[in-house]
């Protein structure tokens, strides 16, 4: 097997399996448009020149949940997305994602799911959890199950030197980056339990807590894998989170019409799983490059 012919070889298995298994699922694949109308602000999208202007999107998201639908209720997409950020091992340009929607799949069924996706590609990890409610109470002393975030901003910035002056989003994502992601090496960690106030605001407040999201992130010998989350099914809550942190754009607000329309359930779930970084998770590597797109092009 060429150099050039092992990493192809090697994404064509997965992406079947992938498939496999979301056809036995009962998934149905979709196509959704990669060239979307909304530009969702500086630095997250790369315009193109087509018809009415268009921006390459970054994630496929709120396009795949609205078909979500009676005859749909489970749908998935595998296909491009573009983000204007330097590459580097993990990260490119132009990448694959598959990311998919289902209705009235509970949290610790998701959780479920992205393990038997991943899973068997992963044959030397065994999946660990890690709450990281449970290590806020643990290190700060703050039960987000029954107490709002509250004090534990200007405590996070200093745990790990940062600005008491820069937004929580960023703080809380730094924090769990230093001290509970770089934790993980030679290890596969579902982390749970994420505070509300982070870059997740769609996701479900779990019921009976104050400020603990129905959110996941599959975190693999350091770096992500997977993301997942319970849809927030209070359209009011969702607004107001997303707003908070600047993430409330014109496709959520579509989503969210089409929801109070009845047009797609309130209740829905999904993930995203990067494919490149699952190739080289499989492979032993730290380095999606090979199993990119084909350079000379």
């Amino acid at each position: 097997m060429s150099a050039l012919s092992g990493p192809i070889r090697a994404k064509a298995h997965v992406l079947h399996r992938l498939r496999a298994l979301l056809h036995d699922e009962d998934f149905t694949e979709l196509v959704t448009p990669v060239a979307r109308r909304a530009d969702l602000g500086p630095g997250r999208r790369a315009s193109v020149s087509l018809h009415e202007g268009r921006y390459l999107r970054a994630m496929i998201g709120p396009a795949l949940r609205v078909n979500v639908i009676t005859d749909l209720p489970r749908v998935y997409e595998i296909g491009p997305c573009f983000r204007p950020e330097p590459p580097d091992a993990l990260h490119a340009s132009e990448f694959t994602m598959l990311d998919l929607y289902a209705a009235h799949l509970g949290f610790e069924e998701l959780i479920d799911l992205a393990w038997r996706l991943v899973g068997p590609h992963l044959p030397s990890y065994t999946a660990e959890r890690l709450s990281i409610a449970g290590h806020v109470r643990d290190e700060f002393g703050i039960d987000l199950h029954t107490e709002p975030v509250g004090g534990l901003h200007p405590r996070m910035a200093a745990r790990i030197g940062a600005d008491p002056g820069e937004p929580f989003r960023d703080v809380l994502g730094r924090y769990i980056a230093l001290e509970l992601e770089a934790c993980t090496t030679g290890r596969a960690v579902f982390l749970t339990d994420y505070p509300t106030g982070g870059d997740e605001p769609c996701a479900r407040l779990a019921p009976g807590t104050s400020a603990v999201l129905e959110r996941f992130e599959l975190i693999v010998d350091g770096i992500e894998l997977v993301h997942g989350y319970t849809d927030e099914t209070d359209g009011k809550a969702f607004t107001e989170r997303a707003k908070a942190v600047g993430l409330y754009d014109d496709e959520q607000r579509l989503a969210q019409e089409a929801v109070e329309a009845g047009l797609v359930p309130a209740e829905t779930a999904g993930l995203g799983i990067g494919i490149e970084r699952l190739c080289a998770a499989s492979a032993g590597l730290r380095d999606i490059t090979p199993f990119l797109q084909s350079p000379q092009f």
